[in-house]
């Protein structure tokens, strides 16, 4: 199943209207930038609904993924009297753990004189391992606020680029006056000197 697209989960949760989605994505087409950052530059939605969007979408992701792998049954204790092979027949499709065997001690030998060195005992065999599913996603509240905290980290990094380009504008605009004025002042001089 294909993920829905951020510009229709915005419009969705009514962040934005269908024809501003198209103004956007006529845009994209044109300069090949993100779809979330022309609608933020054009004030059409905030980092915040973007953020909600791309989490509501991740969410949908996993619940496509949750629902790809089926349900197992808990299972039950069987009854005493009932042998391991009927209750392993009821849950076939359940993958199960053997029970760790049991080693009777061993039985006490007196030792014998011999010249060759004794054979080293056979080694005991380990308990079988648990069945541990590890979860696949991060919690949904979790991976919210990372997604959040991680467009809060872009808005902070685009405030101050944004900030730098203005003083940047600010200086230009004022070299600009210098220049203008020291441009007024050479022509002053050389009407001076001319007359």
């Amino acid at each position: 199943m294909r993920r829905r697209p951020i510009g229709q989960i915005l419009i969705d949760k009514g962040e934005i209207s269908e024809v501003d989605l198209e103004a956007a994505l006529a845009e994209q087409e044109r300069t090949g930038r993100r779809l979330g950052e022309i609608l933020i530059e054009s004030g059409r939605t905030s980092w915040l609904a973007l953020a909600r969007a791309i989490a509501e979408q991740v969410l949908d992701i996993q619940d496509v993924h949750a629902q790809a792998e089926p349900q197992q049954p808990e299972s039950q204790p069987a009854p005493e009297g009932e042998p391991l092979w009927r209750r392993e027949a009821e849950h076939a499709t359940e993958p199960t753990v053997a029970p760790a065997p049991t080693v009777a001690p061993a039985p006490t030998v007196t030792p014998q004189p011999s010249l060759a060195p004794e054979p080293s005992p056979p080694a005991e065999p380990q308990p079988a391992a648990q069945l541990v599913t590890p979860t696949p996603f991060e919690s949904p509240e979790l991976k919210l606020h990372s997604v959040e905290a991680m467009l809060r980290e872009r808005q902070r990094a685009f405030i101050e680029l944004v900030t730098t380009t203005e003083t940047l504008r600010m200086k230009i605009a004022r070299l600009e006056e210098i220049l203008e004025e020291r441009d007024r002042e050479l022509t002053r001089l050389r009407v001076a000197r001319a007359s």
